[in-house]
Order: C-alpha cells, then structure tokens, then sequence
C-alpha cells in the first residue's frame, strides 16, 4: 500500500523547475476527450498538436521514460517511492516499470491532471497524485519511503519547492535521489532532442557565479546530500540530464562513457577526459544518498549469471535510449573464463516491453529461418529480480555510426548489408494483389495520413498511395524478412567495414517489400554525414545523379538479386519518406505533432 497522504497549500501556476511546456487552456482543453471517453494516446497528441514546436519537443523530451533509466542503479527496487518534480515527467512511468508505487508530488494541478490520465492508462493503481505548494514541511510521516526523488535541482525557492534536503531524508528510510545541473556544465540542452547550448566563456563564468536556481557542483552537492544518509554516490547523465543517452558512474570505473573511433578524433574532449575534468564540467548529476549494498543491477546480473551458468561479466556502459530502454552493455572481467559480454534490454514503458518481447521473438525465429544472417543469440526473456528484461550474447564490432575509415569502411558496410538483405526473400515472386496492397501499403499510410495534421500533408499521401497502387497491384515480387527501421547504430561493424551483427529487431515484420530497409540504411547513414532534417538526405537519394558509386552499386546489385525492375525501385524512392512514417506510426506510443511535413517537407 502506498502511505495516505495530507495534501498540501496549493500554489497559482508559475514557472518552477522547467518551463510549462503546455497551457492550462490547452490541458483543459484536451483532457475534456479523456472525460468523453479518449484513451491517453489521442490525450497527448491533442496537446501536443495545440504547442508551437519548441514547447512540444520540450514536453516529449521531459516526457521521455529514459528520463528514469538511473533507477537501475539503485541498491532497491520495490516498495513506495516519493517523487518530486513535474508531473510530465516519465521517471514516474520508469519507477513503476521498475517495480516501485509512487506518490506523486507537483504545484501544478493542470500537469498532475494530465499525469493522472498517462497513469491510468500505463501504471494503473500504482500512482498516487498530489499538489504540494511552499509547505516547509512534507506532508508524511518519518520513514514512509523506499526511495524520494527530487527532480531537476535541489529543492530551493527558485524551483518553487519550500521543503528542505532535511526534509527529503526525514521521510525516507531508503535511498534520496536528487538529479540537478552542474554550477560548472559546459553545455546545456535547449529543450530539443539533440540540440545543445555551449555557453562562451564570459556566459559561462556569469552562470558559475551567480547559478539561477541554487546549481551546486559535484563536490557541493555530494556535501549537502550527505544529510540524507551515508554513501552518497554520483553519476553524470550525458550529455544533460534533460536530454541524456548515458548513466556514467563517478564513482567508479564503471558504468563508463562510450568514446568510439570516431569521437577520439576529437583532442580537446579526449584531453578533458584523461585530465579527469569530465566529473567537474560535466552537465547534469544524478546523486544517490542512503545507499549501503550492492546496486540492484548487479544483483540483476548475478542472477543471469548464475541462471546461464556463465561467469558473471562486468558493467561497461549504461545507455538511455531514445526508445525509452535502459540498455546494459557487459565485457568480461579481466583475465576470467566466460563466454564474453552480455548486452540487457531494461524496457521503461508498457510500449516499449511490447517492443522488446517482438524483438526477443525475432532473436529466437532468425537462426532457424535465416542461420546466416549476423544477429546476437537471445540468452534469456523475463524477470529477474523484479526487473524484466532481456538479455542477448553481446556481437564483437562497434556501430557503423562509429566508422573512422572514410569512404573505404562505409562501403565495406554498406555492400555487406546489401549481400545480407538480399538473401532474406521468403519464397519466389507472386502476385502482389489489392488486398496485400491493402494490408502492407494502403492501412499504414492511411494512418500516417489521419495523424500528419496538415492539409497539404494528406493530399501528397493521397498522390502517393494512387502511385503506389499504380505500379505495385498486379506486380510479381518476392516478401522478404522486414527490418524495418534499419539504421546504422542498429548495424555492428568490424575496424574495416564488414557486418558483424543487426541489432534491434522490435519493429521488424515477418514480411514486407523488398528494397525498403537497404534504401532506408543508405538514408539514415547520408543523414547523419550531411546534418539536418532527413528530408535533404532523402531528396539525394530520390535523385539517382547524387548516388555515390558505391551507394548505387549495393542498390543495383540487391535488385538483381531480387529480381526488381526500375518501375517499382522508383515507386519505392519516391515513397521512401512514407514508409519511414508508416513504421513509426505503427511502434509509435503517441504520433509526433506535423513530424511528416517538418523533417519530410511533405
């Protein structure tokens, strides 16, 4: 049970911890569909819709459930949690994924109506809501709490909280969390996935100065934690915390942060590295007061180890993916017997364990279908230590984004991948009819059609589904194994190019059209080499004079091999875009607002 709670003074909405990335109007407005009977899905993207795009990246950033992708540090895992913080925020999803019942704590009353509605929908009956105003005291008695977290700064005026540290450590009798920037960070994130603020040096000294909301560093905050119990342990969230890919231990060696062939190439960052300056500048901490045993995580892996009867490895790198997936890569211990690393799929969301079990499933069909193709050997799917979670044999190589040898490497990668994907036909050609058409063309662009939300939008989608009708109803072609979203860090590399391995199988299908996922890894890998949205890489490829020799030689050869003609590889160039949108609409937890027309120019 989670403890009763005494709601505190309510306090009229203002600004505190992070901008309101949605207004009372526009909450109300779209919580009205919840009270008619619409399921969160259609919640969100209604409020997301009414947002200019700044406020609307902002809010899918702070609603990210990798957001909590740190909880997999702590010595617990269960029992009552305490969280503090904006109620937008997918750290209370990611606590109750991971086990805990939370208590959740905001001033606002329009954002704990929206999260009441997310709650019900992903965590039901393990949320509690309340608004909390500038009590000094917190309305619990002493010890009521498993875990507390304080999100996004330590409690103080400027975040709009009255409570003390003090009071944080009173109504634990566990861990204290607190994640905050740091006084010293060297960048900060802008509220837009992957975009960054680095501040010049006089900016930067004004800010170190005289910190806005109370920023502390990493040996101020370690001293003021230290009331909230013994062994204060600190991580970084990298690159900030409000929009961060790694959990890196400063503490220990491990978990580590990942510098790949690619980044060594970069001076500064290294030099910074070895100095050991990375704990002073780094961006943003997570700290852990209270905890005396071992992580749950190492406990997590002591179990697996002990269940395969492998030597246990150890932690290397602790990844927050963009698909809301605590990611746990292992190497063996030094000098020690064992079969190698292991890699662990820590799902945060309903959404994604949905689909990490399709990817488990794939892990078990693929050897048996396809004994050549390169993918990690599934180990082991369920729940360990109250922690479910799947674990794969991790592949050697490194992500083909990590390539350092120029166009000789990325050649290799992309003729290997050809080879591979051009021997995954699921029989010989037959008739692709209306009703194939419907099921794998025709339904998932509609659907990206009725989510766009922009009237020029719709009508191209129409232009394209009438052209792809067109050219593939009546067409003899062969289905093949469908990746699906086929990037390059899903592929593993060795140092000279050549494919080791094709991760991340939860959005792929039994059977889809051919020369969909080659098309899509040649996109995505010109996308992150020329920058911007992926429409400019994609209006390359839709002109064939841009092609590079070695692109256009791995597209040829794989219709050859498949037997495709021009008529359908232009129907599929043309396209592209869309069949990008289908799969993402279809995995999707809520449709991005006007993502087609902004990053497609569709």
């Amino acid at each position: 049970m989670i403890p009763p709670v005494t709601p505190g003074r309510a306090s009229p909405q203002r600004l505190t911890s992070q901008p309101l990335p949605a207004t009372d109007e526009a909450l109300g407005r779209a919580l009205a569909l919840a009270r008619e009977g619409a399921d969160f899905k259609a919640v969100v993207e209604r409020v997301l819709l009414e947002l200019d795009e700044d406020s609307a990246d902002a809010l899918m950033l702070l609603s990210k459930e990798s957001r909590g992708a740190w909880a997999l540090c702590l010595e617990g895992g269960r029992g009552r949690a305490l969280f503090l913080g904006n109620a937008f925020s997918g750290t209370v999803t990611a606590l109750t994924s991971l086990g805990f019942e939370v208590v959740l704590a905001d001033r606002s009353s329009p954002r704990l109506a929206f999260a009441r509605t997310r709650d019900a929908a992903l965590s039901p009956g393990r949320v509690r809501h309340l608004v909390l105003g500038l009590d000094r005291r917190l309305p619990f008695a002493d010890g009521s709490f498993d875990l507390v977290v304080q999100e996004d700064g330590l409690p103080h005026p400027a975040t709009g909280w009255g409570h003390d540290l003090a009071e944080l450590g009173r109504v634990a009798r566990g861990e204290v969390v607190v994640t905050a920037d740091n006084r010293l960070a060297y960048k900060l994130s802008t509220g837009r996935h992957g975009v960054f603020r680095v501040p010049g040096p006089l900016a930067w000294a004004r800010r170190a100065l005289a910190p806005r909301r109370g920023e502390l560093t990493l040996k101020g905050y370690r001293r003021r934690l230290a009331a909230c119990g013994a062994g204060v342990r600190a991580f970084a969230l990298y690159p900030h915390g409000r929009d961060f890919s790694h959990v890196v231990a400063l503490d220990a060696e491990r978990p580590r942060l990942t510098i790949g062939p690619r980044e060594r190439s970069n001076r500064v960052k290294l030099f910074a590295h070895r100095a050991g300056l990375f704990p002073l500048l780094t961006p943003s901490f997570a700290l852990i007061a209270g905890s005396a045993a071992r992580p749950r995580i190492e406990q997590v892996l002591d179990a697996l180890a002990e269940r395969l009867g492998e030597a246990r490895p150890q932690i290397e790198t602790l990844i927050a993916s963009r698909s809301n997936t605590g990611v746990l890569v292992t190497s063996p211990v030094a000098g020690g017997a064992g079969h190698g690393g292991w890699v662990l799929h820590v799902p945060l969301s309903p959404t994604k364990r949905r689909l990490v079990e399709t990817h488990v499933g794939f892990l078990e069909r693929i050897p048996l279908r396809f004994p050549f193709l390169p993918v990690p050997e599934l180990l082991f799917a369920g729940e360990l230590e109250g922690v479910w979670l799947a674990a794969e044999r991790r592949l050697e190589g490194i992500g083909a984004p990590q390539l350092a040898g120029g166009d000789g490497a990325e050649a290799r990668m992309v003729a290997d991948a050809a080879r591979h994907l051009g021997e995954l036909a699921l029989g010989p050609p037959e008739a692709f009819d209306e009703s194939r058409f419907e099921t794998l063309v025709a339904e998932r662009l509609r659907r990206v059609q009725k989510l766009c939300a922009v009237e020029s939008t719709a009508r191209a989608i129409e232009r394209h589904l009438d052209e792809l009708r067109e050219t593939l109803v009546g067409r003899s072609l062969p289905l093949v194994l469908y990746h699906a979203d086929l990037r390059a860090k899903h592929v593993l590399v060795r140092e000279e190019g050549s494919v080791s391995g094709f991760l991340d199988w939860g959005a792929s299908e039994e059977a889809y059209l051919p020369y969909v996922d080659l098309l899509h890894l040649i996109a995505q890998q010109r996308k992150q080499e020329i920058g911007g949205p992926p429409e400019r890489a994609w209006r390359l490829l839709r002109d064939r004079r841009a092609w590079r020799p070695h692109e256009r030689e791995a597209l040829d050869g794989y219709a050859r091999r498949l037997g495709l003609d021009d008529e359908y590889r232009l129907a599929i160039e043309r396209s592209h875009a869309l069949f990008v949108a289908g799969m993402a609409e279809r995995n999707w937890d809520f449709s991005r607002p006007r993502w087609v027309h902004r990053q497609y120019g569709i």
